[in-house]
């Protein structure tokens, strides 16, 4: 009884973040940046923990365990290619860290004059490792059912020999290579990135983007938990009615897609993939980030913005008041880059839905406001209206 009630007073919360953390800055240190995994792992400690904490309140029996998150998590690290002795060994931490919070919970309850310490920590101990060897057998299980048919497909292995290729330590790539990845590196490439953590949709996605832009070959790995590499081959080149009709195809679907410039042969793999990467790393600065970045279309935004805070000062120098968050400076604005991307006022007005001469009155209105002659900074300002729309406008003062 005095275990039940010393189970109560736990922090659920506070534990499995104890634990997590623990887990992660210990077993997996190099996941700290992957998202999707950290969201997991923490799903997972938190499922334990709460079910550890019923245990020794007495409203849970061991074989009601229910080790949902745990099976997830030990999916994702044998997909990810992750020893199985680290798994294990990420239970042992895991273990250890509410051990010592239990025991030091334990500790001021005696203290405090509400039991023993052998008496809390006795019947304790073998219900803590009880369910570890109950909840590890079902993770040791999953885990080994996901390698073996990983393994059955070669998924792992493709995985490692695309890691290989992209990071140079793999040069030769020849007909080994190409059976092995079921895609030919001698054909021209388009890399893709899937900001995703759901293994079907993407497949799908690719299935889908193959079909439609008549690539002869397709390829996926999956390299973390929250990020799929894809490749699309093509042996007859890419033309920018196909790139288009790739494009299209990618928005209609909605997965959050980077696509990369095409580039032919091995080098032109690793190049395409390397653009789809840094168009990839856009969608967390751009103010109003499409599902699908294409990096043609964000050449501009993806050099410039390497460095927000210049870009910032660079639109604040050649805008001024102009990129104010007010609706009139978008208006001007929007008009601005219409007027400056098509060369025509008739043209800018047709594609904003307004009057010609409210186009021809809102660039006075620029031209008045900016201090200078369009024409003569033409391409400062659109570089600058383009750098705008992707940051967002400055912030209004009065809402700060």
């Amino acid at each position: 009884m005095l275990v039940r009630g010393l189970a109560t007073r736990v922090d659920v919360s506070a534990r499995a973040d104890s634990v997590s953390g623990a887990i992660l800055s210990t077993v997996f240190p190099e996941r700290a940046n992957d998202a999707t995994f950290v969201a997991t792992l923490s799903r997972c400690s938190q499922e334990n923990v709460a079910s550890v904490v019923e245990i020794l309140a007495g409203r849970l029996a061991m074989h009601d365990i229910d080790a949902q998150c745990a099976c997830e998590f030990a999916g994702l690290v044998a997909r990810l290619g992750i020893p199985l002795a680290e798994l294990e060994r990420s239970y042992w931490v895991g273990v250890e860290r509410l051990w010592q919070d239990w025991f030091d919970l334990c500790r001021s309850s005696t203290v405090e004059g509400k039991g023993d310490l052998p008496d809390l920590l006795g019947g304790s101990t073998s219900l803590l490792f009880g369910y570890v060897d109950r909840v590890l057998s079902q993770v040791v299980q999953r885990y080994n059912a996901v390698s073996e048919e990983m393994s059955a497909t070669c998924e792992d292995r493709r995985r490692d020999v695309v890691l290989r290729l992209l990071d140079g330590s793999v040069t030769d790539a020849g007909e080994a290579v190409d059976a092995l990845l079921g895609y030919r590196m001698r054909a021209t490439h388009v890399g893709l990135l899937f900001d995703s953590d759901r293994r079907r949709e993407v497949t799908r996605a690719l299935a889908t983007l193959r079909t439609e832009s008549g690539a002869r070959s397709a390829l996926l790995v999956q390299p973390d938990a929250g990020t799929w590499f894809g490749w699309l081959g093509y042996q007859d080149g890419m033309d920018a009615a196909r790139l288009d009709a790739l494009r299209r195809t990618a928005i209609s679907i909605g997965e959050p897609v980077a696509i990369g410039d095409p580039a032919r042969g091995l080098d032109g793999f690793r190049r395409s993939h390397q653009s789809a990467r840094r168009t990839a790393e856009l969608r967390d600065t751009l103010r109003r980030a499409p599902s699908c970045l294409c990096a043609r279309d964000l050449r501009l935004e993806t050099f410039l913005l390497e460095n927000p805070g210049s870009a910032r000062r660079f639109v604040r120098d050649e805008l001024g008041d102009l990129a104010a968050g007010t609706e009139r400076a978008q208006r001007i604005r929007d008009t601005l880059l219409a007027w400056l991307a098509v060369g025509s006022q008739a043209r800018a007005a047709t594609d904003l839905g307004v009057h010609e001469n409210t186009v021809r009155l809102r660039i006075r209105v620029a031209a008045e406001e900016l201090g200078t002659a369009l024409s003569e900074r033409r391409t400062e300002l659109l570089v600058a209206l383009r750098l705008c729309e992707a940051l967002g406008p400055e912030a209004d003062p009065a809402e700060q």
